[in-house]
């Protein structure tokens, strides 16, 4: 078999064993380079050398190399290389880097799997001989031990369902691992590990829409209203009786100079939680700017003092935005 000839399944197990060293707890490399290696076994599997990034992943993913979850977890590897040059194991939580491996082996395993037998060596063709004319075959039913009785059947179904349960509470485990990791870091003031980690228990658990918020008021934090509005507004639809991620995309609308919006979102966030003082206390702020002075004074007397009290009645100076809400 010549070089051209190497089917690309066997390029992918070559890139696959020599990632192998920078995926395991014995290595010191760097984020980027375990991420390099990846990438090189993701260009191998979906034969895309040009490819780099999040497009390599959604070009595996639309092939079939890549299901939907291991997808996931590559998308937090490459966005964590991105963010970080630190040693991967030190950098990342204890689960992204095996997950990864295992997605990985699973793309290789596709690739094997898909990959055209070699061609045979051309060979003249045995002469034909006619068999002799014979009554057909009598069919007969398969025997009894080739056939699956119902309880079998049953019993396959439900080992499946409990893999898949076992499975879900893992990831469930890690996502919750991956969010109190998060919010430590957010108390701490580290940014970037909170943002990390917030990101992977948003792809670990997409239905849980409480690191999508704290990914959301993070991005108003740091300015960028257009990223918090969209992230926060993807959390609401998610979940449209999460009074949290309600009250926060209001916090965004605020900030970004949409009272009216705002205060449509925080009478929301009431209605979910009436007892949230920081709705109320911002409802205030939203009402102030749209001169509607009366309706804000009460809102503010039922809130009592906080972050809102520096709101005011609305004057030539722009009243305050929310700061961080914890």
């Amino acid at each position: 078999m010549t070089a051209a000839s190497v089917p690309p399944a066997h390029d992918a197990r070559a890139a696959l064993h020599a990632a192998r060293f920078v995926f395991s707890p014995e290595s010191h490399a760097p984020v980027p380079e375990v991420w390099a290696h990846a990438q090189q076994v993701l260009r191998d599997v979906t034969m895309r050398p040009e490819l780099s990034g999040q497009a390599l992943i959604a070009e595996a993913r639309r092939t079939g190399a890549l299901a939907l979850s291991d997808a996931h977890l590559l998308v937090a590897l490459t966005t964590l290389a991105d963010a970080s040059d630190q040693p991967a194991h030190e950098a990342s939580d204890d689960a992204l880097l095996p997950d990864a491996w295992a997605a990985l082996e699973r793309a290789v395993s596709w690739a094997s799997a898909s990959a055209p037998p070699p061609l045979e060596p051309l060979r003249a063709a045995p002469p034909v001989i006619a068999p002799p004319l014979t009554a057909p075959p009598v069919m007969s039913s398969p025997p009894a031990s080739r056939r699956w009785p119902v309880a079998r059947v049953v019993g396959v179904v439900l080992a499946m369902l409990a893999v898949g349960a076992a499975v879900w509470g893992v990831r469930t485990t890690r996502a919750d691992r991956s969010y109190r990791a998060g919010v430590d870091a957010y108390r701490r003031g580290a940014r970037e590990v909170a943002r990390t980690a917030f990101a992977n228990a948003a792809q670990q658990r997409p239905g849980d829409v409480r690191a999508l918020v704290y990914l959301g008021r993070m991005l108003r934090e740091d300015g960028e209203m257009a990223r918090a509005r969209t992230l926060l507004t993807t959390a609401v639809r998610r979940d449209p009786t999460n009074a949290l991620a309600t009250r926060e995309l209001a916090s965004a609308m605020l900030a970004d100079g949409k009272p009216d919006l705002a205060r449509r979102f925080y009478v929301r966030a009431l209605q979910l939680n009436p007892t949230d003082r920081i709705a109320q206390g911002f409802l205030s702020c939203a009402l102030f700017r749209l001169q509607r002075v009366d309706e804000a004074r009460k809102w503010a007397a039922r809130a009592g003092e906080g972050e809102w009290s520096r709101c005011g009645v609305p004057t030539s100076t722009a009243p305050s935005t929310p700061a961080a809400q914890r």
